[in-house]
């Protein structure tokens, strides 16, 4: 079965809270899990950057929910592509905020899809993964809620 994937950066809505935040959250876990996909989602207080991977079928209706979504806007999408191998097999939606340098960071780099090796440090996929790893390479353990 072929993998795809998709990231992107939005701008969320002015006045979201933690309620809100944490029901996103609960909601695109549970969707997340019945449409086979797995990934990660970063916030830095204004913006989102996510991460999703999974079948073609379960990442294009993940994508047709995350357009459709209101807590959200201004979406840009930084790559979609195919996958050889998941690069966050456990994670359903795995989060944690993160400081505005470092989402700008990740979002400014070039992004040119999703490599099967060991992207380069210049990537911005291999930012991302970087971030989730903790510079060592190995995933951390999965991540506090957002908003609690």
């Amino acid at each position: 079965m072929a993998l795809h994937a998709f990231a992107y950066v939005s701008t969320a809505r002015e006045g979201l809270d933690v309620p809100e935040l944490d029901a996103l959250l609960a909601d695109a876990t549970l969707f997340n899990r019945m449409a086979g996909v797995t990934g990660v989602l970063m916030f830095d207080g204004s913006r989102f950057l996510q991460y999703i991977e999974g079948p073609r079928d379960g990442v294009a209706s993940v994508h047709a929910r995350i357009l459709n979504a209101r807590r959200h806007g201004s979406i840009n999408e930084l790559a979609a592509g195919e996958l050889q191998a998941r690069w966050f097999p456990r994670w359903t939606m795995a989060n944690c905020m993160v400081e505005p340098g470092v989402l700008d960071s990740i979002v400014a780099a070039p992004w040119h899809g999703f490599d099967s090796g060991p992207p380069s440090c210049s990537h911005g996929f291999a930012l991302l993964l970087r971030a989730w790893t903790g510079g060592h390479g190995e995933l951390e353990p999965a991540a506090v809620s957002l908003g609690s």
